[in-house]
């Protein structure tokens, strides 16, 4: 069965979906519902609950701050002037807790990193990806993830002239609409 790195992005606008009870039938939601139904290995790293943390205290507090007639420019000087609720705070952590604990979802805590991990990653950022998507990419590796699947195209451009480069290792690149095609034509 293969195993998949799901970007954080994917995981985003499912939360995203789920939280506002939304059309639950994009790319992303399909791909992590076919996950859970045992078509793939979906893993995900304690990296990803960070920037999901990160994206809905922004999330929340930036609604606050357009509410209180702040402009999007304003957000980061503004933010500070403002706190999660309780029930913000729990949905974070129910969102949390829900992608740690599924039986369905393969959780990589940081310890299980090791050797010259931040040395390779420093080695990626020197050729251009961002720190976190090193991080993210390296970790799928590590792990022996057949693929990385990501919304991010940059991302996909800049990883794929590395892996032809012989700078990371070959690991295969998709988004979940290419990885949800090549699900329906093993079938």
């Amino acid at each position: 069965m293969n195993k998949c790195y799901l970007d954080t992005n994917i995981f985003i606008e499912y939360l995203l979906r789920e939280y506002k009870n939304k059309n639950k039938d994009t790319n992303c939601c399909k791909l992590i519902k076919k996950g859970i139904n045992g078509e793939f290995i979906i893993y995900l790293s304690d990296h990803t609950l960070i920037e999901i943390a990160q994206f809905f205290t922004d999330y929340f507090l930036s609604i606050k701050c357009l509410e209180d007639g702040f402009g999007h420019r304003e957000y980061r000087r503004a933010r500070k002037n403002y706190s999660l609720n309780d029930e913000e705070a729990e949905t974070i952590t129910s969102m949390l807790e829900t992608l740690r604990t599924s039986p369905h979802i393969s959780y990589i805590e940081t310890q299980e990193i090791t050797g010259d991990f931040y040395k390779i990653i420093m080695s990626y950022v020197k050729e251009s990806l961002e720190f976190i998507d090193a991080i993210h990419i390296r970790t799928a590796i590590d792990v022996g993830c057949e693929f990385f699947i990501t919304r991010d195209g940059e991302l996909r451009t800049r990883t794929q002239q590395l892996i032809d480069k012989q700078i990371i290792d070959p690991i295969k690149l998709g988004t979940p609409s290419s990885y949800l095609k090549s699900l329906k034509n093993a079938n």
